[in-house]
C-alpha cells in the first residue's frame, strides 16, 4: 500500500518518511524540472506532500542559495504570492565582488562615496544610450507628467525593473515634509518604488556601502537625468532627491523620490521715506 496509519496525525504517505536530505532533492528537483516560478502549494499537491513539509525544504533550499523567492502575480484580486525558482548554476563572484569593494578604498565612507559616484556615471551611460527613455516618449507616465518627479520615478522603475528588483512604483505622489540645513520645514512630494528582489542581496549584505550606495548613485542619477530633460515646468521643483531604505523586509527594499516645492519669491521693495 502507498499510505500508512499515522494514529497522531491521520493517514500519512510513505514518501513523507523519507530522510530530510533525500526529501530536499526532490523537492529541488520538481522546481527545476518546473522552470518557472511555483509556489508551496502547487508543489505540495504535484508532490503528494503537505505544504508545512514543502516549505520547510523551500526555506532551507534557498538558504543553501539553490533556490530563490519571487513574487507571483494572482490571475483576480489579492496580493501577490511567495514563488520559488531554481538558481542556475554559476560561478561565485563574492570572492570577487569583496575584492573589487575592498578596491573602493580602505574606509567604508570612501568606499560609499565612490560607489555612489560611479553609479551616477552608469546612470549617464544609460541616459545617453536610450534617451526616448528619459524623456517619456513611449507614452508612459513620465510622457504625460509635467515634472520632474514623476519622470524620474517612471525612468528609474523601468531601469531597476530591467535590473531584475522586480520595481514596483506605488500609485500616486504623496506630501511629504522634512528639515532644510537651517532647520526649517521644507514641504514637497514624495513617489515610493519598491524594489521586491536584489539581484546582488549577497554583495548589498555584506557591503551595503558598495551595493547599496552603488544603486543610491544610479537612482539619483536618474532622476537628475529625467530632470535635466524636462522643460519649464520643472522650474517648479527645485530638487528632486533620493533615498534608498536597503532591507526594510528580508526580500523588500524601499527607494524614496522627494520633489521639494520652492514658495515663491516675493520681492520686498525698500520703503520711501516721507519727505517733511
Amino acid at each position: 500500500m502507498d499510505e500508512e496509519t499515522d494514529t497522531a496525525a491521520g493517514p500519512r504517505r510513505r514518501r513523507d518518511r523519507l530522510p530530510r536530505n533525500r526529501q530536499r532533492e526532490r523537492v529541488l528537483r520538481m522546481v527545476r524540472e518546473h522552470g518557472g516560478a511555483i509556489d508551496a502549494v502547487e508543489l505540495a499537491s504535484r508532490m503528494k506532500l503537505h505544504v508545512t513539509t514543502v516549505r520547510f525544504h523551500l526555506d532551507a533550499l534557498c538558504d543553501e542559495g539553490a533556490i530563490e523567492r519571487t513574487r507571483v502575480n494572482r490571475d483576480g484580486v489579492g496580493r501577490p504570492r511567495t514563488g520559488y525558482r531554481a538558481v542556475e548554476e554559476r560561478l561565485d563572484y563574492r570572492i570577487l565582488a569583496e575584492i573589487l569593494a575592498m578596491e573602493l578604498g580602505e574606509t567604508a565612507e570612501t568606499r560609499a562615496r565612490r560607489a555612489q559616484r560611479a553609479g551616477v556615471q552608469w546612470a549617464e551611460r544609460i541616459a545617453a544610450a536610450q534617451p526616448e527613455a528619459v524623456v517619456g516618449q513611449d507614452g508612459t507616465e513620465a510622457a504625460e507628467a509635467g515634472d520632474a518627479l514623476a519622470r524620474g520615478a517612471a525612468l528609474a522603475t523601468e531601469v531597476f525593473d530591467r535590473m531584475g528588483f522586480d520595481a514596483e512604483l506605488a500609485a500616486g505622489s504623496e506630501p511629504s515634509a522634512s528639515l532644510s540645513a537651517d532647520s526649517e520645514q521644507v514641504l514637497g512630494r514624495e513617489r515610493v518604488i519598491r524594489l521586491h528582489a536584489c539581484p546582488v542581496r549577497d554583495l548589498a549584505r555584506a557591503h551595503p556601502e558598495v551595493g547599496c550606495g552603488l544603486h543610491l548613485g544610479l537612482l539619483q542619477g536618474l532622476v537628475d537625468r529625467a530632470a535635466a530633460a524636462g522643460g519649464s515646468a520643472d522650474r517648479e521643483v527645485a530638487a528632486v532627491s533620493a533615498r534608498l531604505e536597503p532591507f526594510v523586509e528580508p526580500e523588500l527594499c524601499i527607494a524614496r523620490l522627494a520633489a521639494r516645492e520652492d514658495p515663491p519669491v516675493i520681492e520686498v521693495r525698500p520703503r520711501r521715506k516721507r519727505r517733511k
